[in-house]
């Protein structure tokens, strides 16, 4: 009777083993069945497109009523698609990246590109003069475009991806590695970022404005802003894949500050490309090589929605 009941036992025993290996075998099954596969667009294929305007509101810290003008060019189609915001420069405007919103969203992009408010001369965006934009200030407009972008019921809101050109570069790392939005953000790519910002007015005289440059002023605001501010202290804060595209040329961002940002993120998680023979700002082909460094970079971490 012992011997039986054991024989039993034995036999529920290797049931029970056997539907718990089979457990195990379903949910590896299903992991695999659940994991993301880079998307494919045929090199060929060109989404038809549509610009609109967009405007997103925030209250800011300081209690400002803040409206971000821009524009979202996207793909007509109705499905969801990964998302780029695009920072403008010093200075600059959301029509700086016409040819960059086209390009990537005929490959299927939503590109929303914006004036950061105050920070320009006939900028479109309201609610802060331009002697109280920082560096700061851009972070917070940027941080709540994200927040409206990926609510965009045509948007991936797992993949929001930031761009910037110059000090929009500076501001889009600055504001990948706050706690707010890292988790968020599924790369960035940056023209020439203006990592040089900081060293540059550590040591300047801070008055109501300083003289114009490049058309524009600079509040005192902003230069106390970052004066005591370690940017690559702080960007390294940013663990996911960094894109950057520079000049040899540029006589305004120097090879070290891009040689310490790559040393920074890790060799391992920058696509760096170096343009020889052009400047600060690009232009002509080399605009459009980088486009295309951009868009391979965002294709080779763009996964099917």
């Amino acid at each position: 009777m012992k011997k039986r009941l054991f024989v039993v036992a034995l036999a529920a025993a290797v049931a029970v083993m056997g539907l718990a290996a089979g457990c195990d075998d379903k949910k590896e099954e299903e992991t695999v069945e659940t994991e993301r596969q880079i998307r494919f667009v045929p090199d060929y294929y060109s989404y038809e497109i549509e610009t609109k305007d967009h405007t997103v509101e925030y209250t800011d810290a300081q209690g400002r009523a803040i409206s971000i003008y821009g524009q979202i060019c996207q793909p007509v189609k109705d499905e969801k698609f990964p998302a780029v915001v695009l920072s403008h420069g010093y200075n600059g405007h959301y029509s700086d990246f016409g040819l960059e919103c086209a390009k990537w969203a005929k490959r299927g992009y939503i590109c929303y590109a914006f004036d950061f408010c105050g920070a320009q001369q006939d900028g479109l965006s309201t609610g802060r003069a331009s002697n109280e934009y920082t560096p700061y200030t851009m972070k917070e407009d940027l941080i709540a475009i994200i927040g409206n972008i990926k609510q965009l019921p045509n948007v991936d809101a797992t993949q929001i991806f930031l761009f910037g050109g110059s000090q929009g570069g500076f501001v889009t790392a600055l504001t990948a590695a706050d706690d707010a939005v890292k988790e968020q953000v599924a790369a960035i790519a940056m023209y020439f970022p203006a990592f040089n910002i900081p060293d540059d007015w550590r040591n300047a005289e801070i008055k109501d404005s300083s003289p114009p440059g490049m058309g524009y002023v600079i509040g005192a605001e902003y230069i106390r802003s970052i004066r005591s501010l370690d940017l690559f202290d702080v960007i390294g804060n940013y663990k996911k894949d960094v894109c950057i595209v520079w000049g040899t040329d540029d006589a305004i961002v120097r090879k070290e500050y891009i040689d310490r940002a790559v040393e920074v993120y890790g060799a391992e998680r920058v696509e760096r490309t170096d343009l020889a023979g052009t400047g600060h700002g690009f232009g002509g082909s080399f605009t459009e090589t980088a486009a295309e460094k951009v868009l391979k970079f965002l294709e080779a971490r763009t996964y099917e929605t």
